[in-house]
């Protein structure tokens, strides 16, 4: 939406439907409705929704503050915002290499959306749908969406869809329809803030495939979010004191090694120049002699 209203033709009247079921900017992965225990996996200094120089695009750049710029502008006053209680404190007290809370990130692109449409030239307007389309009819000329609430005649749809449902692929049925017959609980991908833990007990052997991200969070919510807390000793080490409602995980992965962690990393040297033989200037040269 913020390109479309950078390049709109000033004499077209443009009038944007946007559809979702969750909160608009933050949408289903960022939305404020999930455990305050799930992070984001980038420093907030790393994080922004605008462009700058370095980005080729159509349309005028029009910069912004990032995650980090955004959180203090806000801890200034400079923006002024309502914040759910939590989010506050964690604007308050973070860094520029916090690694944010995903409630926090809400916040930031609640705050992004509204700004990109109260800069929309007049001739662009907005209308927000809290629902799901679920089926689009027509090719050329007008389109027939249907969704949860009604339906709408528009002339064309874009699809933004983000992070998707899908099917079982073979591999996680199979572990479906073995964990069924065994009497086993099977939890298969998805994305951590939408999985019911509930079939996991106290104390059970749990087999986690993989170290990334949702390895991550599933650990999380199965360890501080069952009542298991973090003591800080003398040397500023952490002691995990646990609730007695967790399982036990095995955790492995394909590589058979964790990955690095990202808790202290820094980039220790210039941008890195651009390809010397495979640069910009070769692949527009291949592309015009294809």
């Amino acid at each position: 939406m913020e390109r479309i209203g950078a390049n709109v033709d000033p004499d077209l009247a443009l009038h944007v439907h946007l559809i979702d079921p969750y909160p608009p900017g933050a949408g289903r992965v960022w939305r404020y409705a999930q455990s305050p225990l799930l992070r984001m996996n980038s420093m907030a200094e790393d994080v922004t929704m605008f462009l700058d120089d370095t980005v080729v695009v159509d349309g005028p750049i029009r910069p912004g503050p990032s995650l980090w710029e955004w959180v203090e502008e806000v801890r200034g006053g400079r923006i002024v915002m309502e914040l759910p209680e939590d989010v506050r404190d964690e604007v308050d007290t973070m860094s520029s290499t916090t690694f944010p809370t995903r409630r926090l990130q809400s916040g930031y692109l609640a705050w992004f959306f509204e700004h990109v449409r109260q800069n929309l030239p007049p001739n662009v307007t907005v209308t927000v749908h809290q629902a799901t389309a679920t089926s689009v009819a027509g090719d050329d000329g007008p389109q027939e969406i249907t969704l949860t609430t009604g339906t709408l005649t528009v002339d064309l749809v874009l699809f933004a869809l983000g992070h998707l449902d899908s099917e079982p692929d073979p591999t996680a049925a199979e572990l479906g329809r073995y964990a069924a017959e065994h009497g086993l609980f099977y939890l298969p991908p998805a994305y951590s803030a939408d999985t019911d833990l509930s079939g996991i007990e106290p104390g059970q052997d749990v087999l986690m495939r993989g170290f990334g991200l949702a390895f991550v969070d599933l650990m999380v919510l199965l360890t501080e979010g069952r009542g298991g807390k973090y003591r800080t000793e003398p040397d500023g080490t952490l002691t995990y004191l646990p609730s007695g409602e967790e399982p036990r995980m095995f955790v492995g992965s394909r590589r058979g090694v964790p990955y690095h962690s990202k808790t202290n990393y820094r980039l220790r040297a210039d941008r890195p120049p651009l390809p010397r033989f495979f640069g910009p200037d070769a692949v527009v040269e291949a592309v015009t002699l294809a």
